[in-house]
């Protein structure tokens, strides 16, 4: 049976979420501590059981409209390779129809997924670039990311992907819970972990003091760096016809 979470499934979500997304455990117990919302989760049970789930986020892509971004996909190990995600997905589908949502856009994990969401139907719509960058040159003045800057943020963010006050507030405090940092000037702005995680600027110079100055707070001559680009990312399974050429979305929660 594919139907929405209760607060019985909680801890049987929680149990899944950690046997299939081990890898940052901090981030884990912050999701569901302060993100995660159970009348967002898409579940298929059988006997009682739970054997696969995908978290239904609404999202706006501009000049489009509502979406679903299907985050979190997973299934029990004993039972991946039976058709179950497929059939979710397909129950996500007919739910975002209902309520006329444009689309349904997603992450895949790994570069394997990409021909398995092709059969679905979604094709590539989101890229980025990864390159490194080595400090050259003089650090701007920059400071650490308040509430107060999130109208900045906003004027200098250019993805397709709608982030609203409340998206700049969830992710200044998940950043300083979890130990990264945004940084931002006048003219650009860096969210910051172990690299550049997305940057955005107005002017060349900006970025260029911008990057040289997160080198200098990680203590390196050169930092991985994520930005718009060329490179497929997400994907979008559209419901109608709509213009969905060459464009960005990042720091999804992925």
């Amino acid at each position: 049976m594919i139907r929405f979470a209760n607060e019985n499934d909680i801890e049987n979500i929680k149990g899944l979420w950690d046997i299939c997304f081990p890898e940052e455990p901090d981030f884990n117990k912050y999701f569901f501590a302060n993100i995660f919302d159970v009348n967002k989760a898409l579940i298929y049970e059988m006997e009682n059981k739970l054997i696969s789930m995908i978290q239904m986020l609404p999202y706006e892509i501009k000049g489009i409209g509502k979406v679903t971004y299907i985050y979190g996909a997973a299934t029990s190990p004993q039972y991946r390779n039976k058709g179950y995600m497929r059939e979710l997905l397909e129950g996500s589908y007919r739910i975002d129809k209902k309520h006329k949502r444009k689309a349904s856009i997603l992450i895949p994990a790994n570069k394997e997924l990409f021909d398995f969401y092709k059969k679905l139907g979604y094709e590539n719509a989101f890229y980025i670039g990864e390159g490194v960058y080595t400090r050259n040159g003089d650090e701007g003045d920059i400071s650490e990311v308040k509430y107060k800057d999130i109208s900045k943020l906003m004027n200098l963010y250019t993805g397709d992907i709608v982030r609203k006050r409340s998206y700049w507030k969830m992710y200044i405090d998940m950043y300083n819970a979890l130990g990264g940092k945004i940084f931002i000037r006048k003219d650009a702005y860096a969210v910051v972990t172990d690299r550049v995680e997305e940057i955005m600027y107005s002017t060349d110079e900006g970025k260029n003091k911008l990057l040289n100055a997160v080198c200098s707070y990680l203590g390196k001559d050169t930092v991985d760096v994520i930005e718009k680009g060329y490179e497929p990312f997400g994907m979008i399974k559209k419901y109608k016809d709509i213009d969905t050429d060459n464009m960005y979305m990042n720091l999804m929660l992925n």
